[in-house]
């Protein structure tokens, strides 16, 4: 198996460019801080793209940025590097585009709260309007908020799709991933940044006891929205998603504030947890470009 060469945007366009025609599959890469966080801090925090491996030599180049650590897919979408890249002057054909989007999205759209913000504007209710306690996490839950983000995430892809297809890899595969389930707790980045997710239950008034039941239902409900979107073949083609739900990710526990089971902090895997999603999502992105 032969690992992913990983060459910045710079990298691209200096004076020495790395030649990529060695490779089988040359990727374009944007995404959130699963793509990026390694670069503030080699030494601690790991990176996805660096642990994948693919049978042929396989290149990136990723638009993903150190400090991007809280991207969004409308910034993916106006980054004028990864668009230049993709459909702009210094385009080149792409054997496919590796894509991490969502998480960062879902993780500041659970900041919405308080007074005046209307159910279809977030995705926790307000207390007062909790479901049963029968009804276990689900009962936080705001349904119209969350089809308002859905909504989002069908028309970022939409741009996204309609970007690559206005460029030289028009039609070529994207490639998305589902998210492993944090645990909501005190385990910044460092550097300032995180935590991420428990501010937002915190804010919302979560039981502690309902943290982790509830932190499994967003990235499940996450997974569901990103697998129904690529499963929807008209209006978004050749987009593939990868379910990580099937894969064992050991959980950090809840009281903890460093690193913890697979996770080095909050929301971010170690370099032993990114292994395990990676090397099964390059094997499944390489048959799809094998068939």
């Amino acid at each position: 198996m032969k690992p992913l060469d990983v060459f910045t945007p710079d990298e691209l366009s200096s004076s020495v460019p790395p030649d990529l025609s060695y490779a089988a599959y040359r990727f374009l890469a944007e995404g959130d801080s699963w793509f990026t966080l390694s670069t503030l801090n080699p030494g601690q925090n790991a990176n996805l793209l660096f642990q994948m491996q693919f049978e042929q030599f396989a290149c990136a180049v990723n638009c993903a940025y150190p400090g991007d650590t809280l991207s969004h897919m409308v910034e993916m979408n106006s980054d004028p590097v990864f668009v230049q890249l993709l459909c702009g002057k210094r385009a080149r054909i792409w054997d496919g585009l590796l894509l991490s989007c969502g998480g960062n999205d879902l993780i500041d759209a659970l900041k919405a709260s308080g007074p005046g913000v209307p159910n279809a504007q977030r995705l926790l209710l307000p207390s007062a309007e909790w479901g049963p306690v029968a009804d276990g996490a689900a009962r936080y839950l705001s349904l119209d908020g969350w089809a308002t983000f859905d909504m989002y995430l069908r028309a970022n892809f939409e741009h996204l799709l309609g970007l690559r297809d206005a460029g030289p890899s028009a039609h070529c595969p994207a490639f998305i991933h589902g998210y492993a389930c944090p645990t909501p707790r005190a385990a910044g980045a460092g550097f300032g940044l995180g935590p991420w997710l428990m501010p937002s239950l915190v804010s919302h008034g979560i039981p502690t006891t309902d943290w982790a039941e509830l932190s499994a239902l967003l990235m499940r409900r996450l997974g569901q929205s990103l697998a129904a979107i690529a499963a929807d073949g008209v209006r978004f083609p050749n987009l593939h998603f990868f379910d990580t739900s099937v894969i064992e990710i050991v959980p950090a526990e809840l009281n903890t504030s460093g690193a913890s089971g697979d996770w080095v902090n909050e929301i971010h895997l170690t370099r032993s947890g990114c292994k395990k999603l990676a090397l099964p999502w390059a094997a499944a992105i390489e048959q799809v470009l094998r068939t």
